[in-house]
């Protein structure tokens, strides 16, 4: 029986290809992507758990009130002191790891080659707790002597061209640890590279020791590195959580009175595989990176979902739609004896073929399509990820949801049909009416959702770009002198020989972007950003002055400050007027000497804030340099040697202002990209389906078309007429569309401090664009139909 079905099925699956090709090709992209979705959430959920002891391994967090008044911020973050003294007072506790790093990067070199490397900080048991495969020494060991330093596969390689390299020298530069060390650091043992999925990365691994050498703290209050610990399996958490808070209550009271503030801290603990979906921040020094957010996943669900639902609508209007033409069919089926229940599955039979047809093809999309997705993800998913076993399973729910999905509701319409009434041509397709419509403007609506949303995007990120920043980043290459160097005559000596090169227009050394201090001005506290710069800084980034000049370079109590701590100071005069800051920036009261305009030198996601610079008698290491625009290589070559000169072992690095700038939008610039990938692909479904109802109609319509043509009727009154109920549905999805895209599109730009509006003229520009893709489709086979030889119509069955 079920042979016979197929055999039907397949019959007419052939005599209608083109309604067969539309539902296949429109399956299969909407197949495809919900099967990428499902890769990039089982890869989100993936990270850490490749750890032996992820079940009981946490991080510890801390929770701490910063300033009075302030509500409590939770960070991933201890200080040094929290593992050892939790380990000696909490019995739950059955091992822990303190990681230092993750932000920070080192020149390294042998004799032959410097390169700028990822490095950690460890205790000396990190591969008793973490799952990290080490491919030449002894885990127990590696990390026990000072000066011992393990190195991944990838960094051997690009040393010694091989990973046996366990003995082997590296010198590390102007390092503070390794000057106090005073010998090569020994390689002790080569680690596989950390997983893709790993949120610790790194190339080089230092023992604990190595840091301590130039840098302890004994200071409760702080935390900035990642302690890991691993509880018994037995252990309650709360209870646990309980103990560190007692413990730092009896170990931290003398430092909190000498503090005058109680930050009120109090730990907890965070499971190591919700760091990636659920971080919180450590300053960069917390050992994990690879961060995320639950909310992409959703979102990439979300858009694939809506591409399967649009495709199964294009599937179960075109299949109502034909319905009519089979309408004899089920009637002699019924007169024959044929059940309800038989033509149910006879017709989920046609949608079962066409859906593996279409999964089989889904999956050629992701093969051809995976390079892709994962350059717009930034994600590195295999292949063989692909085919899986475990993902079979998945794979096949989805296959038999779309089945159910695509072909129940068709299946039980047309098994409904009355045998009396198909026979003398009396049947009526119950529901195609009101419910064919809905799904019409159901559809179209998802796609204006989309587009809005690209529209929006498209014009935010345009104006990110286009946006005065207060300051010119072009032509201005930023680099700096790296390590723990006396950084004062370098500067000096890269100055010099700078002015002898026509080729650079300026160069300024200064602090990229301080920290926040708080400033008093007329008895008034002003939080502000305190910034280190020279007197040739606002020269080389181009930063208006308002009023005033810039600092003087022999002057250490004048300062330049900005519109936002003029207005934030409340002051009219605000040239004269006296600074007081934080002895750490200044150690006297400051004179400002001059108002620069308000520039960004955050992304466009923050306020301005106040802003104060000085000059300091420490140089910063920070680099800016103006180079002229017409022989930008002459400057580059040129800049290169001057430093390669001035620090022979150092790894040379730059980048250009506007290219910094934009890494700070890159994750909107990926979401931009899928946007839009999506927003096409809903068109060319919404087209697709629009091209086979309209193909329908007119097939069922042919000799009233070919009466109305006989009776005078011209081809732009046949071609309205079947546009004019289209378009009318179209126009009503984007009235339905609008107020939803508008929600979710205001809710993402509140993550901007300067932002576009989304005004009414995003939404016309929508409707208009959705109706000229309508009448496209419509157009070309209504004049078809209207161009054709009335005689031919009226003859037609």
């Amino acid at each position: 029986m079920l042979r016979n079905y197929f055999k039907i099925a397949l019959r007419l699956l052939w005599h209608n290809r083109l309604y067969s090709a539309i539902n296949t090709i429109g399956l299969a992209f909407g197949l495809s992507c919900v099967l990428l979705a499902i890769l990039y959430i089982r890869d989100e959920h993936s990270f850490d758990n490749f750890h032996q002891k992820s079940p009981h391994l946490y991080r510890i967090t801390t929770t701490a009130v910063q300033n009075k008044g302030e509500d409590p911020q939770t960070t991933g973050g201890t200080g040094q002191v929290q593992g050892p003294a939790f380990k000696a007072s909490v019995p739950e506790i059955e091992d822990y790891v303190r990681i230092m790093g993750g932000a920070i990067f080192g020149d390294i070199r042998t004799n032959r080659k410097a390169l700028k490397l990822q490095l950690l900080f460890v205790d000396s048991h990190f591969f008793d707790v973490f799952s990290f495969k080490l491919l030449h020494g002894n885990p127990k060991t590696v990390l026990n002597d000072v000066g011992s330093v393990v190195i991944t596969e990838k960094t051997a390689l690009k040393f010694f061209n091989s990973t046996n390299v366990v003995g082997q020298l590296l010198h590390m530069e102007a390092d503070p640890s390794a000057d106090r060390l005073g010998k090569p650091l020994v390689i002790s043992g080569v680690v596989e590279n950390p997983p893709k999925n790993s949120s610790i990365q790194f190339d080089v691994l230092h023992p604990f020791s190595f840091m301590e050498l130039s840098f302890t703290d004994t200071y409760w209050l702080n935390a900035y590195l990642g302690t890991f610990v691993v509880l018994n399996p037995k252990a309650d958490k709360s209870l646990v959580c309980k103990k560190f808070n007692q413990v730092h209550a009896r170990l931290a009271k003398e430092q909190i009175k000498e503090n005058g503030h109680d930050p009120q801290v109090t730990y907890g603990l965070q499971p190591i595989t919700d760091i990636h979906l659920y971080p919180l921040q450590t300053g960069g020094e917390g050992g994990a990176i690879n961060y995320s957010n639950p909310l992409y996943s959703y979102i990439f669900l979300g858009i694939a979902l809506f591409m399967l639902l649009m495709a199964s609508i294009n599937f179960v209007n075109i299949s109502i739609a034909s319905s009519l033409k089979r309408a004899k069919e089920v009637g002699i089926r019924k007169v024959t004896g044929s059940r309800q229940r038989q033509i149910i599955v006879q017709f989920l039979a046609e949608s079962a073929l066409l859906c593996v047809a279409a999964f089989f093809l889904a999956f050629v999309l992701i093969l051809v399509l995976l390079p892709v997705f994962n350059q717009l993800a930034n994600k590195e998913i295999l292949l063989s990820e692909v085919f899986e076993w475990k993902l079979f399973f998945v794979f096949s729910g989805v296959l038999m949801v779309n089945i159910l999905l695509a072909g129940l509701y068709p299946a039980f319409v047309l098994s409904k049909f009355n045998p009396t009434e198909v026979l003398y041509r009396k049947q009526k397709v119950s529901g195609s009416g009101f419910f064919g419509k809905s799904l019409v403007v159901l559809q179209f609506a998802l796609a204006a959702i989309l587009l809005i949303a690209s529209i929006v995007f498209y014009q935010q990120m345009n104006y990110v770009r286009t946006k005065d920043l207060g300051y010119n980043p072009y032509q201005v290459i930023r680099t700096y002198i790296s390590g723990n160097r006396e950084t004062k005559p370098l500067a000096e000596f890269i100055r010099n020989e700078v002015a002898k090169e026509p080729s650079i227009v300026q160069i300024s050394f200064g602090e990229e972007r301080g920290a926040n201090y708080k400033a008093k001005v007329n008895q008034r506290t002003v939080k502000s950003t305190y910034q280190n710069i020279d007197p040739n800084y606002l020269a080389v980034l181009g930063i208006r002055l308002k009023e005033g000049r810039t600092i003087l370079n022999s002057s250490k109590v004048e300062v330049v400050v900005n519109e936002s701590f003029v207005r934030e100071a409340g002051l009219t005069n605000p040239i004269g007027a006296l600074v007081t800051t934080e002895d750490f920036f200044l150690k006297t009261p400051a004179r400002i000497v001059g108002v620069v305009k308000d520039f960004h030198f955050g992304s466009l996601r923050e306020r301005i804030p106040p802003l104060v610079m000085a000059t300091n008698d420490v140089y910063y290491g920070g680099i800016w340099l103006k180079i002229d625009k017409n022989r930008q290589q002459e400057a580059l070559t040129a800049f290169e040697r001057i430093y390669r000169k001035a620090l022979p072992n150092a790894v040379y690095a730059y980048n250009f202002m506007d290219e910094l700038n934009n890494r700070d939008y890159l994750q909107e610039q990926r979401w931009q990209k899928i946007i839009g990938f999506a927003t096409l692909l809903s068109i060319i479904l919404c087209g697709m389906g629009l091209f086979g109802l309209t193909h329908l109609a007119i097939q069922q319509r042919t000799k009233e078309i070919g009466i109305r043509k006989v009776v005078g009727a011209s081809v732009p009154s046949i071609v309205v007429l079947f546009s004019n109920s289209f378009l009318k549905l179209v126009l009503i999805s984007v009235v339905v569309a609008s107020p939803i895209a508008y929600y979710f599109m205001e809710q993402w730009l509140q993550g901007f401090a300067y932002r576009i509006e989304v005004s009414w003229p995003i939404f016309g520009y929508t409707a208009l664009l959705m109706l000229f893709i309508s009448c496209l489709t419509i157009s070309y086979q209504a004049i078809k139909a209207a161009l054709r030889n009335p005689v031919d119509s009226l003859r037609s069955e």
